[in-house]
């Protein structure tokens, strides 16, 4: 057979490949683009494509958009709630304590021991009520962020430095793993130094010896941080809730500490999770996009 034959089959066929190929890849393209469609229209956002190419990549992204865009709208409802249910427990809870004081320093109350343990009842029971509403009103007052350029490393060495005398009481021992270079995050300096300053205080409660940060630079221009303590480990029955307002471990605790760093790392568009908590290590992790 001529070479010039089999020139033109050799041609014909890489085209059709070509062309199969193409409309395969496209085929597959609509599908990925047309589930995407149905799980937003159906509220979803917990799926995740392979990112093995840049198509993937892409549609990754955008899902984390609708995902952060729809944990900003679902919190600022719950925002709005908060602020006029505590305004209202305020203005119904401070005149009952105003009144049952000024009903304990009358006479006859006074010494009605019944009737004057029944006032203080009501009296602690509003208080209390009162510093719950205080409370929450600290996790929903939350400012937003004054994102300005900064450097990382910068702000958790500044952060350690400031807590150098409480991790001297237990002799705790600080290591740091950094990139060569800083670490520049838009974000608001004093916030993230609040969140580092809560993992600290958490690690230090929990008895660690050793505190452990890490930071990395992704592909992607993701900045992750973790935070490993060797202290004791959060209960495994704890460790799906820990981030939930007034869930504590703690006896004295409020449970607002890492609600705050979630709502503070959520404002910035990122994240942190617990990645781990086991005998031998607490592991944070932080998200920087």
């Amino acid at each position: 057979m001529p070479t010039a034959i089999w020139i033109v089959i050799v041609v014909v066929f890489a085209v059709l490949v070509g062309l199969i190929t193409t409309v395969i890849i496209r085929r597959n393209t609509v599908r990925k683009i047309n589930y995407m469609f149905d799980a937003f229209e159906d509220g979803e956002t917990n799926f995740k494509f392979r990112d093995d190419h840049a198509l993937n990549k892409s549609l990754n992204r955008l899902r984390g958009i609708f995902e952060r865009q729809k944990i900003s709208n679902e919190q600022e409802s719950w925002s709005k709630l908060i602020r006029v249910l505590t305004h209202e427990m305020m203005n119904t809870l401070a005149p009952v304590v105003s009144l049952t004081d000024s009903l304990n320093r009358h006479e006859k109350i006074r010494n009605d021991e019944t009737l004057k343990a029944s006032l203080d009842i009501i009296s602690d029971s509003s208080r209390h009520l009162i510093q719950f509403v205080n409370t929450y009103r600290q996790l929903n007052g939350l400012s937003r962020p004054v994102k300005r350029k900064i450097d990382l490393i910068k702000i958790i060495d500044k952060t350690v430095k400031l807590n150098e005398p409480l991790l001297a009481e237990k002799n705790v021992t600080l290591s740091r793993h950094f990139p060569d270079t800083a670490v520049i995050v838009y974000a608001d300096e004093f916030q993230i130094s609040q969140v580092i300053q809560n993992l600290i205080k958490n690690a230090w409660q929990a008895d660690a010896r050793n505190i452990e940060f890490r930071l990395k630079i992704l592909s992607d221009d993701t900045v992750v941080l973790w935070v490993r303590n060797d202290g004791m480990p959060i209960p495994v029955e704890s460790q799906e809730q820990i981030f939930i307002p007034f869930y504590t471990t703690k006896e004295d605790g409020t449970g607002i500490g890492l609600s705050v760093c979630r709502q503070i790392m959520r404002y910035h568009k990122g994240s942190i999770e617990l990645l781990r908590s086991n005998s031998s290590e607490t592991i944070f992790e932080l998200t920087f996009i």
